[in-house]
């Protein structure tokens, strides 16, 4: 079990730093304190800076938040870090969930990375699923289906595919990204859907190398995917219609890449899932 004493001297300052960066749009180190390849660094990759604002809470503009309490997972590999930024007309420094953020880090070359952050609690996270029920039960929306404009709405909002950020154009490295990842924006998918369908794909691409001649039946046959995980219920001639292409140029796509990669039904490499961890004091 990790010390008190290493959680405040090592792993505490992370958090601040990122915090730091996020609130003086420092991309680059922002991008020094992520584990690769990871949840945490495949936002910046797809946004930039902006989207820790929103991720991190600092959108609140709170002068002061705290740590609520610290979470050990797999022997001490993973230690996740949940924090609040109080209401400062609460009394008594009280807190909602809205204002709680919850960071798992990991150590990589002998110091603590960033894996992945969540806008929530760390034993009940935000995924795009409770996002939208967030959405539709809660009448945040107006009667034009517009954002709200306050600031805790916006992670919920970011997850449930009512908020969709600019992508950089660094995050697409081929055509059947370019037209992926803004179709998944068109159609609402939440921010973790955008992660997960370009992992998909390239994780396809690494294990198939497949021909990229006709990229509009790749994308949408990854969206298809996407929307089986995500039980959007979407059948696939309204995919490839999303995508002005035939069901012939599509269907066959689907069915390569769930060989290649090994999908049956809800894989939990593509599909948000919630998971529950121990919490130590």
């Amino acid at each position: 079990m990790i010390a008190q004493e290493t959680v405040w001297s090592d792993i505490w300052p992370v958090v601040e730093e990122v915090i730091e960066a996020t609130l003086s749009e420092d991309g680059d180190k922002i991008a020094s304190l992520l584990l690769p390849h990871e949840q945490a660094a495949a936002m910046l990759d797809l946004f930039g800076f902006t989207v820790f604002d929103i991720l991190l809470k600092t959108v609140l503009g709170r002068g002061s938040l705290g740590i609520t309490r610290a979470v050990e997972t797999e022997n001490g590999r993973f230690i996740h870090i949940e924090y609040a930024w109080p209401d400062p007309t609460a009394a008594d420094n009280s807190y909602t969930a809205a204002d709680v953020v919850s960071i798992q880090l990991t150590q990589h070359n002998s110091a603590w990375r960033i894996v992945a952050i969540n806008p929530a609690h760390i034993d009940l996270p935000l995924t795009g699923a409770r996002a939208r029920g967030i959405l539709t039960t809660s009448k945040l929306l107006t009667e034009t289906d517009s954002v709200p404009s306050e600031p805790w709405v916006l992670p919920v909002a970011l997850y449930g595919g009512m908020l969709q950020l600019p992508l950089q154009p660094t995050a697409m490295q081929d055509e059947v990204e370019h037209f992926l990842l803004p179709g998944l924006q068109h159609r609402t998918y939440g921010v973790t859907s955008l992660i997960r369908g370009r992992r998909l794909w390239r994780d396809f691409q690494a294990a198939a190398n497949p021909d990229l001649t006709k990229p509009v039946g790749w994308a949408a046959a990854v969206e298809f995917i996407m929307s089986e995980q995500d039980a959007r219920n979407l059948t696939q001639a309204a995919v490839a219609k999303h995508y002005q292409t035939s069901l012939a140029n599509v269907a066959p796509r689907i069915k390569q890449i769930k060989k290649v990669l090994q999908i049956k039904g809800l894989d939990e490499r593509y599909t948000d899932l919630q998971t529950t961890q121990i919490v130590y004091n």
